[in-house]
């Protein structure tokens, strides 16, 4: 384990990566952390402080100024941004004589100089020579590198009554098995309720959450050199729902619970990040380059795939635009507010323009072959709905995938079906000329065709409408076409999956005008969305997470502010 949990501190990067761990090792450890790191305020070198005993000796301040990898000759003294070396010659000479809280000016001082790796032997003299040179009678200088920062995270985060050997074999199960992505997110979800089954009050749910977010960090360093972030993304995906799950009762956003679920959820947020900018961004613009890159001559296995990713993009666009949304909500933003607004914006651009060139140069996301993949296309739509500029593009898209949905059906061909497994999209495909019953069965029920006629309506497609009403009038006459609604029980399963939960309406009216009133009465009447501890809490977001995750469709109380526009 300790060789694990090193090779994962030698990976990290400096900021937002390996700052962030440290701080909940030093609570852990029984310590106050005084300092954390903080975008955008200088602190005379110190990255992190704390004040505590560590190794029961007397109560002293710690000052640590971290670095990434291994402290080489560039990180220790060269022209590498934020050399270690400037850094602590400034937590000396401005920090300690001005910055330090008058409660701790009496307390001797330890400065430590923290990295992932360890020191190269190159330099080893020189950081020696330092420390020697530089220690007083109340300052001393301590390295905390990947062997001690290891053994730390074992002790005090992963101890043997915090992350028995059961869990830890899951772990390492989880990280043997990167290459097979759905065995070793399998490993890791059972690793996480093993962890999470131990809260019973917020501060177990507390310190429950943040071993599975060092687990969750170890897993992703491990997939990131490895260069396949499926099992990560998988993995982040339920560790966020299922911690939301633990923390919901005790969530006020300011106490130990709420840091320990936001830290988490950055860290979904990183990884989400790292595999929408690495894996699909740089490839949405080229003529079928993602549906190649799923390695399938079966367009089964690329349509699949290809409504996958659609969802996956579409999530992470929906969370930027929660964030960009209530950082508009300061009013007046400071200037570093403003440059994060600006960045958010870009990123949001970013992602919605990448649904539409995903779409154009993928053809096979014009033509949906399951039902359910009407979440994935109900992701996508909701978020486009926010961004006026690719209007044109939506209508085209809409009115393409109709038309091949009428036309398929009528022609034998590839048009959605109920049914979620290979084998029988398979078999689907080889039907050919079928009898009416095969076909009654297969579109016993939809929720596509519903969700296809709101967005038709709102998108004022007039003669799609119209053309869709009449399929459903005379070749689906005998499918149930419903939509899903949150009820009383989804704040129970909502975010564990546990059980089914929601409520359905039936007897969907096709009809443009019909179709929109219908979901403003079921979202007025349906309030029990409202009332998600998500909703309540600021994280909406969550819940379109556990739609794709869990397959739910789209409430459509996304869309009640165009709907009460659009009247």
């Amino acid at each position: 384990m300790k060789l694990i949990l090193k090779q994962y501190l030698a990976s990290l990067k400096e900021r937002k990566e390996l700052d962030a761990v440290l701080p909940d090792l030093l609570s852990s450890m029984g310590m106050n952390v005084f300092i954390s790191p903080t975008r955008g305020v200088k602190e005379y070198g110190v990255d992190i402080a704390a004040a505590g005993q560590a190794n029961d000796h007397e109560e002293k301040v710690y000052l640590f100024s971290v670095k990434s990898g291994n402290l080489s000759r560039e990180t220790w003294n060269g022209s590498a941004d934020q050399a270690l070396r400037p850094s602590l010659d400034e937590i000396q000479d401005s920090f300690i004589p001005s910055r330090l809280p008058p409660e701790h000016r009496n307390k001797k001082i330890v400065i430590c100089l923290c990295f992932g790796g360890d020191v190269n032997s190159g330099i080893r003299q020189e950081v020696s020579g330092y420390e020697q040179r530089n220690t007083r009678d109340n300052i001393s200088f301590e390295e905390w590198n990947g062997d001690k920062l290891s053994e730390l995270i074992q002790q005090h985060l992963l101890k043997e009554e915090l992350l028995p050997s059961s869990s830890q074999a899951l772990l390492r199960k989880s990280l043997a098995l990167l290459e097979e992505p759905e065995s070793s997110s399998k490993h890791f979800s059972s690793l996480i309720d093993d962890i999470l089954s131990k809260a019973t009050d917020a501060d177990s749910a507390a310190s429950s959450i943040t071993r599975v977010n060092v687990c969750l960090w170890v897993l992703f360093s491990w997939c990131r050199d490895g260069e396949n972030l499926e099992a990560a993304y998988l993995s982040s995906e339920r560790a966020l729902l299922l911690a939301w799950d633990t923390v919901k009762d005790y969530y006020t956003g300011r106490n130990k619970p709420s840091k320990s679920f936001d830290s988490i959820l950055d860290t979904y947020q990183q990884i989400t990040d790292y595999y929408v900018k690495k894996c699909l961004i740089p490839y949405v613009d080229h003529k079928y380059a993602l549906s190649h890159a799923v390695h399938s001559p079966c367009s089964i296995d690329i349509n699949i795939k290809l409504f996958d990713v659609l969802g996956r993009l579409s999530v992470k666009g929906h969370w930027i635009l929660d964030s960009l949304s209530k950082s508009y909500a300061k009013n007046p933003p400071t200037d570093g507010e403003r440059e994060d607004q600006e960045k958010l914006s870009f990123s949001l651009r970013k992602i919605t323009h990448s649904i539409n060139l995903l779409a154009v140069n993928n053809p096979l996301l014009l033509m949906p072959y399951k039902d359910s993949q009407a979440i994935d296309l109900g992701l996508a739509l909701t978020l486009l709905s926010n961004d006026s500029e690719l209007d044109e593009f939506v209508q085209s898209w809409l009115s393409e995938i109709v038309n091949r949905c009428i036309f398929s059906f009528e022609s034998n061909g590839m048009y959605p079906i109920v049914h979620n497994s290979y084998e029988k999209l398979l078999e689907h495909r080889n039907k050919g000329n079928v009898d009416k019953s095969y076909k009654n069965k297969v579109t016993e029920a939809s929720v596509l065709y519903p969700l296809l006629a709101v967005f038709s309506s709102l998108y004022k497609l007039d003669s799609v409408s119209q053309d869709l009403g009449k399929f459903a009038t005379d070749k689906l006459a005998h499918s149930t076409l419903q939509y899903w609604y949150p009820n009383q029980h989804s704040e129970q399963f909502m975010y564990s999956n546990s059980d089914i939960h929601g409520s359905t309406s039936t007897n969907f009216p096709m009809n443009g005008s019909l179709a929109l009133e219908h979901i403003k009465q079921e979202c007025s009447n349906a309030d029990s969305f409202k009332r998600l501890s998500a909703v309540t809490s600021g994280k909406a977001p969550l819940v379109l997470t556990a739609c794709r995750c869990y397959r739910y469709p789209v409430p459509f109380h996304y869309l009640e502010d165009w709907l009460t526009a659009s009247e």
